[in-house]
């Protein structure tokens, strides 16, 4: 006797159902994406209990005939492919043709649509109960599809039980109505659940009134806009400045051809173009889509559609990393102190939380460090701002005065200005140690001491700075072993020559023992840069004069990326005289 069975088209429904039906959010993505298939500009969701007992979205796109209709509930059944070339070519959110038959098989559904059609004058009603069409009939309707979902897993108890609590599904929808409409801003959505409605985004609008919508007009106005043009392909959307960094991932859009997918090599180029930008353990919010043409990407490597593989992944990295990281070069990313320390507070988004980092600048673990001498600065060294807009808007910079000897207070012509003075010297050092650590051997600007100085490190010390000596020679650096087995410096970077090198490098060692040290040369140089930068910079706490305050902000105005210190804190905030007469009642 035979012990393999052929399965019954219900049974192979509903366990298609289990890898396309995991939740609500899972039904209301397969018919919102079939939807914009139909070329809707409307859409509209409703739900009750989370989408447990009614789930509904109607539009208004072409609708289907009664004999399309009828095909639709059948498994494998679509009007988006119809050869092995088209799985090659796909423009569609969809194209299996298994959503509408898995997602009756474990609801009660109602299908009614009407074809736009000249010939179809009424509309067609389908319902089914767990996968058994029960009565098909004419309906007056106007041209769209509308399918009404009834208790979702209702024959599937199981299903059912590990659904969460409504609220927790609804969140779960609206997560997944915001994405969607981030790629579609041309599409109205409204969603509206237990008879409230919940979102109202109207269509036929670009994507950044369409992240103003969704997020508020604080963040959407924190956004730059992101762009390359190439033969290949095009990539355009928004990333967000360092103030609107999340802790999480889940502001990071990411599309090809206007679907949503997860990449996380993607992810990672976007984050690697902020660099030093971002604090630590923040990650970027951007929503990026990619136009490429479909043959050469392949969309069916995941049973939800969310990954895809690009034919030359290589060159997208690289033209999303340039293209991002020309926004950021081009563009003013100081925090405004009324607009992106107040307002974002009251949007969905980012949470109150989330932004207290950036109000008061960059005091913890600083004060310790009060007492350093403070150095001149070279104003040709540093990398240079290529947005000349940028550089004037900077160069105006003038400062008035220093506040508990550790803000900067500056003026331009938009306003003021307040900069952490220690977070701001060490963005300036940062850069200057690097120019010195890339220039060529006979180009480096070193110091010899007049007196050599026995280093006073413990042991532990010693061996760290052998395990990185290239580094530190490179930087300058000039070391002997003494007889006694000690470490003898006799000559430094030129930019230190100013500083207690015995405390800074003392300080740097050990701030390498506690930090686990990347194997690669250029991760383990870029970790005592910063370290080294932050030992070495103004002080927070270190009085200053007026003179060494404006020579701080000259050499800001010559470097690349002047508004975050190596760390990612912010090193200065903006509050323009426009915000200052709302604040002080003298403008609406």
């Amino acid at each position: 006797m035979s012990i393999i069975k052929i399965l019954s088209d219900h049974l192979v429904n509903q366990i298609a159902a289990g890898e396309v039906v995991e939740r609500p959010a899972s039904v209301v993505k397969e018919l919102v994406e079939n939807s914009i298939d139909a070329g809707a500009s409307e859409i509209i969701v409703e739900i009750e209990a989370g989408g447990k007992v009614l789930i509904r979205v109607s539009d208004n796109g072409h609708g289907m005939s009664r004999d399309d209709a009828e095909k639709s509930l059948l498994r494998h059944a679509t009007s988006k492919i119809g050869e092995e070339s088209d799985l090659w070519n796909i423009n569609t959110m969809g194209f299996r043709g298994e959503a509408l038959a898995s997602i009756a098989s474990v609801s009660q559904m109602i299908l009614k649509t009407k074809s736009s059609s000249a010939s179809d004058v009424v509309g067609t009603e389908i319902v089914i109960d767990g996968g058994e069409v029960k009565t098909i009939q004419d309906c007056g309707m106007k041209n769209g599809t509308v399918i009404e979902v009834n208790n979702l897993f209702f024959n599937t108890p199981a299903r059912s039980n590990y659904l969460k609590k409504d609220s927790t599904e609804q969140n779960h929808i609206i997560a997944w109505l915001n994405t969607v409409s981030f790629a579609h801003p041309e599409i109205a959505f409204k969603f509206i659940s237990n008879g409230k409605v919940v979102m109202d985004l109207p269509g036929g609008v670009e994507l950044q009134r369409r992240l103003a919508d969704v997020f508020g007009k604080s963040t959407s106005d924190a956004m730059l806009p992101v762009f390359y043009g190439g033969s290949e392909f095009k990539l355009e959307g928004f990333i967000g400045k360092p103030v609107i960094s999340r802790s999480d991932s889940k502001h990071q859009y990411i599309f090809v051809n206007k679907r949503p997918i997860s990449h996380y090599l993607i992810a990672f180029k976007v984050k690697d173009a902020f660099r030093s930008l971002l604090m630590e353990g923040k990650k970027p919010v951007f929503v990026l889509n990619i136009e490429i043409d479909p043959s050469l990407i392949d969309v069916n490597v995941h049973p939800r559609k969310l990954e895809i593989r690009f034919e030359d992944e290589s060159t997208i990295l690289k033209k999303v990393y340039s293209a991002v990281n020309a926004a950021l070069e081009s563009n003013d990313l100081s925090p405004k102190a009324y607009t992106e320390a107040s307002n974002y507070m009251s949007n969905k988004f980012p949470d109150k939380d989330e932004l207290s980092g950036f109000t008061g600048g960059g005091a913890t673990g600083d004060a310790a460090f009060v007492g350093s001498g403070f150095s001149g600065f070279d104003l040709n060294r540093g990398r240079i701002q290529g947005s000349l807009d940028l550089e004037e808007n900077r160069r105006s910079l003038k400062a008035i005065t220093q506040v508990s000897n550790s803000y900067i207070v500056a003026q331009n012509d938009d306003g003021l200005v307040l900069i952490d003075q220690h977070a701001a010297h060490e963005r300036v050092r940062f850069f200057e140690l690097l120019d010195q650590y890339e220039s060529e051997s006979a180009r480096k600007n070193i110091q010899p001491l007049l007196v050599p100085q026995e280093l006073e490190l413990m042991m532990d010390e010693v061996g760290t700075l052998k395990d990185n000596m290239e580094v530190f020679v490179e930087l300058g650096f000039e070391f002997e072993d003494a007889p006694d087995g000690e470490l003898v410096l006799y000559a430094v970077p030129s930019v230190l020559s100013g500083e207690d090198v015995n405390d800074v490098m003392n300080g740097v060692l050990a701030d390498i023992s506690v930090e686990k040290a990347p194997s690669n040369l250029q991760g383990r140089k870029e970790l005592i840069l910063h370290y080294m930068s932050c030992r070495s910079a103004i002080k927070f706490g270190q009085k200053l004069s007026i003179d060494e305050m404006d020579g701080l902000l000259d050499s800001m105005e010559k470097i690349d990326r002047p508004y975050t210190c190596p760390h990612g804190r912010p090193t200065m905030i903006r509050l323009t005289f426009d915000e200052l007469e709302k604040m002080f009642g003298r403008k609406g």
